[in-house]
């Protein structure tokens, strides 16, 4: 029999929750500039780096607001500002107001940021320190379902149109139901302190908590080495959607992108499955499987980016046509390849396997951080606050990839002097979201072999009030 206190229930719930908003939204997103055609990637980035500020600024301060008034209010809020931010696009495709579409992304930030803090909160903090890999795949499984399944809309509408190049109404509309849905479902879901495990055991220690102690907690992390350590691998790991995403919505026809997609986020289902029980392994110590993790991680991520490498020289921005207007210089498309998983099957089959492969390495990347924060701590409070600064400093480098993207060394500068002075072919810009993955790995390095220990062990496990908030002008775990 379900017992709906049971952490795991609540994590499945929570699974089903992400299905249907940011699943969706990674659907949709993982098609390339938003299901708008190839010519709007301007508008796809302004986009994402609206949505990318806020966002980090939001997650900062999210793990606050988590303590304070729990996470079903978050994730019902959160997951209605993605409803709008669909509407938007929608709505650009007969208005074409970027206004609207940037309001809609700035919404989103704020509710997204209040949505990944939640969700990290439980996954982090509701596991055993065994289970934690498990909880990790199982979540991620059930999430990316979103991302496979919500690609067969566009897919199923389109599939008879190899030339359409963008989403139509009816695939906005059907993200726009299964997101609301969504939203709703977070009613399920019960207060962190009437979750238990079938041993009885409450998986929160319920503190007294005020804005002002959240406040020192938050700002705190900041001078916990092991989240700076950290902040190389955060920074990335948002980064390299903005090449990928926009490689395949310039070298795709909109039925290949779509189905890209969905292979992309079957991909990240295997690999959080199957590393999530590498992560467990019971046989070795936690520390052992940190150290081993970090190890197979690496090696994957090298073999996939050195096919990245291979498949970027074969395309790329190196003239420019002009617009509609006669005088504003822009991409000339046929700079991309416009390949058609049907008319052009050959060609299609590297490329394809490749972007599953970036699929894989990002469920392990992310994964991998996820299993870092939660070896540190039990305590879904500080996991709440963890999951914050990731969050913070992931969009930080959300906000800076378009800027690279857009730029003379991008795969898609912007319309004017940037295309006008190309250079590379792009290769600039992969070459840089290489070198800070690897840069993510080595920071990685200290805390996996110094600071995961085979048990974690809490500070300040007895209950807080307000007299002793001098101890938190220095927290540390």
């Amino acid at each position: 029999m379900v017992r709906l206190a049971d952490p795991l229930t609540q994590v499945i719930i929570l699974g089903f929750i992400c299905f249907c908003c940011p699943g969706m939204f990674n659907a949709l997103n993982g098609t390339g500039s938003y299901g708008l055609t190839a010519k709007d990637t301007d508008v796809g980035n302004r986009a994402g780096t609206a949505l990318s500020v806020v966002f980090a600024f939001s997650s900062l301060f999210a793990g606050a607001l988590f303590n304070l008034f729990g996470h079903r209010v978050l994730l019902i809020l959160g997951g209605l500002t993605y409803v709008l931010y669909v509407g938007s696009f929608l709505a650009y495709h007969y208005i074409e107001s970027i206004v609207f579409v940037v309001i809609a992304s700035c919404l989103l930030g704020v509710g997204a940021g209040w949505l990944w803090c939640a969700q990290g909160a439980v996954m982090m903090g509701y596991p055993a320190e065994g289970d934690k890999g498990k909880y990790f795949s199982l979540f991620w499984a059930i999430f990316n379902c979103g991302g496979v399944l919500g690609n067969l809309i566009p897919l199923g509408i389109q599939w008879n149109d190899p030339t359409a190049g963008g989403a139509s109404t009816g695939s906005y509309v059907g993200y726009m139901v299964v997101m609301t849905l969504g939203s709703l479902i977070s009613v399920f879901l019960l207060p962190t302190a009437k979750v238990t495990r079938k041993d009885g055991s409450a998986v929160v220690k319920v503190r007294y908590s005020s804005p002002i102690l959240e406040l020192k907690a938050v700002l705190g992390l900041f001078g916990d080495w092991r989240m700076l350590c950290l902040v190389p691998m955060f920074f990335t790991s948002n980064w390299i959607y903005t090449y990928q995403f926009t490689m395949n919505s310039t070298n795709f026809t909109q039925r290949t992108r779509s189905m890209n997609s969905m292979f992309y986020w079957f991909a990240q289902i295997l690999a959080s499955i199957a590393f999530g029980a590498f992560l467990d392994r019971a046989q070795w110590s936690r520390s052992t499987r940190a150290r081993y993790g970090l190890i197979l991680m690496t090696v994957f991520l090298a073999a996939t980016w050195v096919g990245g490498i291979i498949w970027q020289t074969t395309f790329g921005p190196k003239s420019h046509i002009l617009d509609t207007d006669g005088k504003t210089p822009i991409k000339n498309p046929a700079d991309y390849h416009m390949i058609d998983l049907v008319e052009n099957t050959g060609e299609y089959i590297g490329p394809f396997f490749l972007y599953f492969f970036y699929g894989v390495i990002d469920a392990m990347y992310q994964g991998y951080s996820y299993w870092l924060m939660g070896a540190l701590t039990n305590d879904t409070n500080q996991a709440a606050r963890f999951a914050g600064f990731y969050k913070f400093v992931q969009n930080l480098g959300g906000v800076l990839a378009p800027v690279v993207q857009t730029s003379t060394i991008g795969i898609a500068p912007s319309a004017g002097h940037n295309i006008l002075n190309v250079s590379t072919k792009g290769m600039g810009e992969i070459i840089i979201a290489i070198v800070l993955v690897f840069a993510g790995v080595l920071g990685a390095v200290p805390v996996a072999f110094k600071a995961v220990k085979d048990h974690t062990v809490e500070e300040g496990d007895e209950v807080i009030g307000e007299k002793q908030e001098a101890a938190y002008d220095d927290v540390k775990a």
